[in-house]
């Protein structure tokens, strides 16, 4: 298998961490912040992580994304966040089956809370995914809040 690539929409400081971590493990990463660099940057990508929270960016990446099928695309965020994005795919005709790809949130349920902790949960869904490992505790999987133990609301989102 040759060099697989992974592509991080966003910055901030989990965008920040995860590259680096990600070169760690023998990927080749680079970030895109516009849609004009997520265009140029995904052919040949085997993996898009979408950290933005830009409206004008995040779900229009995703669905750039989903048209090349990596082979594990994540979005970063809350469930509005989820919610409001999903609302914008199915509007521009992305298919139930599509979505079905996306994980999101992003990431392993390890109870990660720093932008380190996060990059690690979602490079380790990442990686399972990509090497066709079974998945449990996926966050995407669970209901509920991201983090159970805060209020509403109250969670410190670290995008930068």
């Amino acid at each position: 298998m040759g060099v697989q690539r992974l592509l991080v929409v966003g910055g901030g400081p989990v965008a920040e961490v995860l590259v680096p971590m990600a070169e760690l493990l023998g990927w080749a990463a680079s970030t895109a912040v516009t849609l004009e660099e997520v265009g140029a940057a995904l052919p040949g990508c085997t993996a898009v992580v979408v950290t933005s929270h830009d409206e004008d960016v995040d779900a229009a990446a995703i669905a750039m994304a989903l048209e090349q099928q990596p082979a594990y695309l994540g979005g970063m965020g809350s469930r509005r966040t989820q919610a409001r994005r999903r609302e914008w795919l199915l509007a521009h005709g992305v298919t139930e089956a599509q979505l079905a790809q996306v994980r999101g949130p992003a990431g392993l349920d390890i109870g990660a809370d720093a932008p380190a902790e996060i990059a690690l949960s979602i490079l380790a869904e990442l990686v399972a995914t990509v090497r066709g490992a079974t998945i449990t505790g996926s966050i995407s999987d669970r209901d509920g809040p991201i983090h159970p133990d805060l209020p509403p609301g109250t969670a410190f989102c670290p995008t930068g």
